[in-house]
């Protein structure tokens, strides 16, 4: 049984709470990315009661039964996360809490309090994505929660949905001058508004250790870990090695960096260029890592960052956030000497590990006196033998590398630079392994590369006392499509999705390029809009930077006042309605004989304290307060009721 409302509260029609619900239902559609399942079976329970409440007529639960629920619901929120604070748990609690609103959810009061947390739910989608289709579909919610609340505040409704929606449209329309004003002039921040990180927003991509299966696992995701635009033509697929995390230190099995991110760069480790430096711009995706991936080798450091040991780019601080630079590098060059430390490190070997590995490489030892020759021959092995290239190796135990190189002979680029690294450790030959991206896929319609996860390769540098560092990729012995044509040319069709393959997949992939260059723009002139990119835009504006921002602290607080000032009319313009001043006349008199209208105090509730304390002005009061509650909630007001009610109250005596 429903609730007696409140004085000056009204019940909703059951087709605005119907598009209410489906409103919440598409604010929640996102959410069940991050969600977990007991908290999305509480908020899914709590909606299909109220749809029951709507459809069926089903009682609203008491007090009681909503304490008890309330209860069950932080419960569940801090069994799944282990506390309230933070992003993922904060969101899990408002969503919990926004089910429950629906379970005592009256009249107008209450359904506005559901339409603001409503609001602030769909809002909270930014803090996990900011892609351009995300804040398309975040728009499309919010008009949609907009017509309603125009609805709710309509009693009865005088208009259906569709003008509602294009009501809602036009607010959005007035709004976007104003949203552009402050966007392009407000004094940017770096970093997200919120601080800190979000660990678990968004794949990570590659890190400092490599095992079997952890590269292929990448190979099957198309998220995208950077783009690429080059200042001139784009180099040959063969030299776009994306330099990213170096490996020296093996157990046997699995591999690491086995020093520190912050290690400094090794002085001894001469460097000689050749040919001209290639310059482009990246940008990163968030990772959460240190490293920015670049071409070996950079010549130079974006700001923020700093070259580390074995010229491995780093940057200050993990990216945390979208991050843009510009590189220049050398796919050309020498790397003179070598330390005794980075020589110890790049022998490296467990005691009693593959033993049949390391026979054979001291076979070759014998063989070939020559590093170079023995390298050759190496590459041969993989070459000539029955090795197979596939993202579905078969998982290996033990030694992995004797099991790979004379069992299975199927695996991925770890699995070569991994087996071969032993096999040049094992002769004696210094070698370490780098992992990183190979290649990149070029957008037409953009003309930039998309370099993906499933780009993400493994090769090996080997040290030639005449040639120093030398990059060996032991996968192009086995597949050499994968190297000069991409991933998708080296793959089996089995192991290639349905999208990426015949008249179906080439249809598709010119749709994603023309969806992909949409979002890098929204990318790079939006998300990626900071201090540095505002300061350039100023300036090509004729403005400083602090002249600009100074303008946009002027202007914002300018737009503040003019916002509070038409407040303050649209409020005194509403006093200035003739049912209220009527009203408020009425009250007025009362008020002379003592009968004080409480601020709170709604207009049915207000007459029937005055009938009560005075029964004489009982039937006078009651035609005057039920004139006014007509004419202030009803439809539009006629003329001829608006003047019954001024001679009523020009007539009554208290």
């Amino acid at each position: 049984m429903r609730a007696r409302l409140s004085a000056g509260d009204f019940p909703i029609a059951p087709t605005t709470n119907y598009w209410l619900l489906g409103a919440l239902a598409l604010a929640f559609l996102p959410h069940l990315a991050h969600l977990p399942p007991t908290i999305i079976l509480f908020c899914l329970a709590f909606a299909g009661w109220r749809l029951m409440v709507e459809l069926r007529g089903w009682p609203l639960p008491g007090k009681l039964i909503r304490f008890l629920l309330t209860l069950m619901a932080l419960a569940g929120v801090i069994t799944s996360f282990g506390t309230l604070a933070g992003r993922d748990p904060g969101t899990a609690l408002l969503a919990v809490m926004l089910g429950l609103k629906l379970l005592e959810m009256q009249g107008r009061r209450d359904t506005l309090v559901v339409l603001m947390l409503a609001y602030f739910f769909i809002i909270i989608l930014v803090l996990y994505s900011q892609s351009l289709w995300l804040i398309g579909y975040i728009v499309m919610v919010l008009l949609l929660l907009t017509s309603v609340l125009i609805q709710i505040n309509h009693y009865p409704a005088r208009e259906g949905l569709g003008a509602s929606l294009r009501r809602a449209g036009g607010l959005l329309l007035q709004a976007v001058p104003l949203m552009l004003i402050l966007f392009v002039l407000f004094p940017r921040i770096n970093g997200p508004l919120w601080g800190g990180s979000t660990p678990d927003s968004g794949g990570s991509g590659l890190d400092d250790n490599m095992s079997p299966g952890s590269i292929s696992k990448l190979g099957q995701s198309n998220a995208i870990a950077f783009r690429v635009r080059f200042d001139g033509p784009i180099p040959e697929n063969s030299l776009l090695y994306w330099r990213g995390p170096i490996l020296w230190q093996t157990n046997g099995n699995s591999w690491s960096s086995g020093m520190p991110q912050n290690a400094p760069a090794a002085r001894e480790e001469g460097l000689t260029t050749m040919g001209q430096a290639v310059a482009y711009q990246v940008t990163l995706e968030l990772h959460h890592q240190r490293w920015l991936y670049a071409l070996d080798i950079p010549a130079s450091i974006p700001p923020g960052g700093h070259r580390g040991h074995a010229f491995q780019l780093l940057a200050n601080k993990p990216t945390d956030d979208m991050r843009r630079y510009r590189v220049r590098s050398f796919s050309h060059y020498r790397l003179g000497r070598l330390s005794t430390a980075d020589r110890h490190r790049a022998l490296q070997l467990p005691a009693g590990r593959n033993p049949r590995t390391v026979a054979l490489a001291r076979q070759w030892r014998a063989r070939f006196a020559n590093d170079e020759q023995l390298v050759q021959h190496a590459l041969r092995y993989f070459r000539e033998q029955p090795f197979y290239y596939t993202l579905q190796p078969p998982l290996l135990g033990g030694d992995i590398v004797d099991e790979f190189l004379f069992q299975s002979r199927r695996g991925f680029c770890e699995h070569y630079a991994a087996s071969f690294t032993v096999l040049m450790r094992a002769a004696g030959i210094p070698t370490r392994v780098v992992t990183g991206y190979q290649g990149g896929e070029l957008n037409p319609v953009g003309h930039y590369l998309i370099v993906r996860q499933r780009d993400a390769h493994a090769w090996v540098e080997v040290w030639m006392p005449d040639k120093g560092w030398r990059r060996v990729d032991p996968t192009a012995a086995v597949s050499p499509a994968r190297i000069e044509k991409g991933i998708d040319s080296a793959l089996a069709p089995a192991d290639q999705g349905l999208l990426q393959r015949g008249l179906l997949g080439d249809v598709w992939r010119e749709l994603h390029y023309g969806a992909d260059a949409l979002g890098n723009g929204w990318t790079q002139w939006v998300l990626a809009y900071g201090p540095a990119l505002q300061n350039r835009l100023l300036s090509s504006l004729g403005m400083t930077s602090a002249t600009g921002k100074i303008l946009g602290i002027i202007l914002s607080g300018g737009l503040m006042l003019l916002l509070m000032a038409w407040g303050l009319l649209h409020h005194r313009r509403g006093n200035r309605d003739p049912v209220i001043r009527a009203y408020q006349r009425f009250c007025s008199k009362l008020a002379r004989r003592g009968l004080s209208r409480a601020p709170a105090e709604g207009p049915r509730d207000f007459a029937d304290r005055v009938i009560m304390r005075c029964p004489d002005l009982a039937a006078e009061v009651a035609l005057i307060n039920r004139l006014y509650t007509a004419l202030r909630y009803g439809p539009a007001p006629a003329a001829a009721t608006i003047a019954q009610l001024r001679r009523r109250i020009r007539a009554f005596r208290p």
